[in-house]
């Protein structure tokens, strides 16, 4: 099942020419609560933080391993540390 929605990613991206299947290069390591969405894992990236410090950018793979790029409140975020 899982390498079905790899293809179907390499595919989308070579079909529609986007990134979707890539992480973005820029960004901090975080965990995302789960209640803050669907997501297949909470392991992504911090992108943006809003002026007021309340909402943050995060990109996330969901359940198809599309990566998107949403804002959610900052005390869903959390730092990654290293294992």
């Amino acid at each position: 099942m899982r390498w079905r929605s790899t293809l179907l990613c390499g595919l989308l991206a070579t079909t529609l020419g986007t990134s979707a299947c890539l992480m973005p290069t820029r960004g901090t390591p975080v965990f995302v609560d789960s209640f803050a969405g669907d997501y297949w894992s909470g392991e992504g990236l911090l992108v943006e933080v809003s002026p007021d410090q309340k909402q943050c950018r995060v990109a996330l793979r969901d359940s198809a391993l599309i990566v998107r790029e949403e804002w959610v409140a900052c005390t869903s975020v959390h730092p990654r540390r290293g294992r």
